[in-house]
């Protein structure tokens, strides 16, 4: 029988840790198509807090925290995140994913909602956490606080309390969520918000917490999850909160039930948190490059919001025609995303994200190839 082929699946493949000029296809490529906005995932204490870790405790354990499972390394995580977000108390799970599942299963069995009302473009793994607490849930449309109150006068009955759903940065346009007025919705049913905060932790807010700090918002109503493997070039899940709160996360059935990230994940993401919280100057530098990108696409009449956050994207409404500047792209060996991702057009939407470690003249080679191809 053929061995399989890997194009046969994916059409680009890494050769190389994420960095501005990362191997693609086996090229070195100008590369805006990753979301590891501080190139931590290459870093050098990073990766030598991976190996080191890797060396005394193995691969992983094997087991779930319930048994054996919890090191000194990943309680060391949780505690860190706790400082870095400024809460009582975090929990580290297996993905940023299964974060958002936990968190949901949790508030749950808080008993702090009856129905669950979410974001038509929040990414999928919402949906699985709502599924998960067998409530009714709905969709509302994306951004639209007018649509989803009408929605929850049509749906909740008298008592009854709404979980509302939302991304805190929608990560294919970067658009933000409409926290403040969510949070006025919450407040007047008795309710709760649930963020998924993948793309704004570790970027937004005067200490990179994310969206509760860019809004400067505070809330027992709100609760929060997010991911070590964007921003924090480490890996897995984080969700900060009160110690009721977290205590009840942890005794849930992913902590319970799931392995515990590897030992070299932990490590990472622990020397990511503590380089980040060191040098807030990186944040600093990513906000310049996001802007000089943005600044630079509208100039060539490609129009973004010209705001800090480190993705910008467009359509052309032609899948054809977008498919053509995606590969001229590449045929200048510079790499950017055609996604079909939720939140992205029906045709399809091109899309790139700066990190803080891009210089001004890739950036701007950037936005003359496309000015020379749009």
């Amino acid at each position: 029988m053929q061995q399989a082929n890997i194009y046969d699946y994916y059409p680009f493949v890494m050769g190389s840790a994420p960095k501005p000029v990362t191997i693609i296809n086996g090229k070195p490529t100008l590369y805006f198509g990753g979301v590891g906005y501080y190139q931590l995932h290459s870093h050098p204490e990073v990766i030598k807090a991976a190996n080191d870790a890797t060396e005394r405790y193995g691969m992983g354990s094997a087991t779930s925290r319930s048994y054996t499972g919890m090191t000194q390394l990943h309680f060391d995580v949780e505690c860190m995140a706790a400082r870095y977000f400024g809460t009582e108390d975090a929990a580290y799970l297996p993905s940023g994913y299964l974060s958002n599942v936990a968190g949901i299963q949790a508030l749950r069995v808080m008993n702090l909602f009856d129905k669950v009302y979410i974001d038509e473009i929040a990414h999928y793994c919402n949906m699985d956490g709502a599924n998960s607490v067998r409530t009714p849930a709905f969709i509302f449309k994306n951004n639209d606080p007018a649509h989803l109150l009408s929605l929850m006068k049509d749906t909740l009955k008298a008592s009854e309390r709404p979980l509302i759903v939302t991304d805190g940065l929608f990560s294919v346009y970067g658009n933000l969520a409409c926290i403040p007025e969510l949070l006025s919705l919450a407040e007047q049913y008795d309710g709760i918000v649930w963020i998924d905060d993948a793309h704004l932790a570790g970027v937004a807010g005067d200490n990179g917490r994310g969206a509760y700090e860019y809004f400067n918002v505070k809330s027992p109503r709100l609760f929060m999850g997010t991911t070590l493997s964007k921003a924090f070039g480490g890996f897995g899940g984080i969700i900060p909160g009160t110690k009721e709160f977290i205590k009840t996360v942890r005794a849930g059935n992913v902590l319970k039930g799931a392995s515990q990230p590897p030992a070299s994940a932990a490590a990472a993401s622990l020397k990511g948190i503590e380089i980040l919280m060191a040098n807030p100057d990186m944040r600093q530098q990513l906000w310049r490059n996001a802007r000089r990108l943005k600044a630079g696409l509208n100039a060539i009449g490609l129009k973004v919001d010209e705001n800090y956050f480190p993705m910008a994207a467009f359509t052309t409404n032609d899948p054809e025609n977008m498919k053509r500047i995606h590969k001229g792209l590449l045929d200048r060996n510079i790499f950017i995303q055609f996604s079909t991702y939720v939140g992205a057009d029906l045709a399809g939407t091109l899309r790139m994200v700066v990190f803080s470690t891009h210089t001004n003249e890739q950036i701007d080679s950037l936005i003359h190839s496309l000015k020379e191809l749009v």
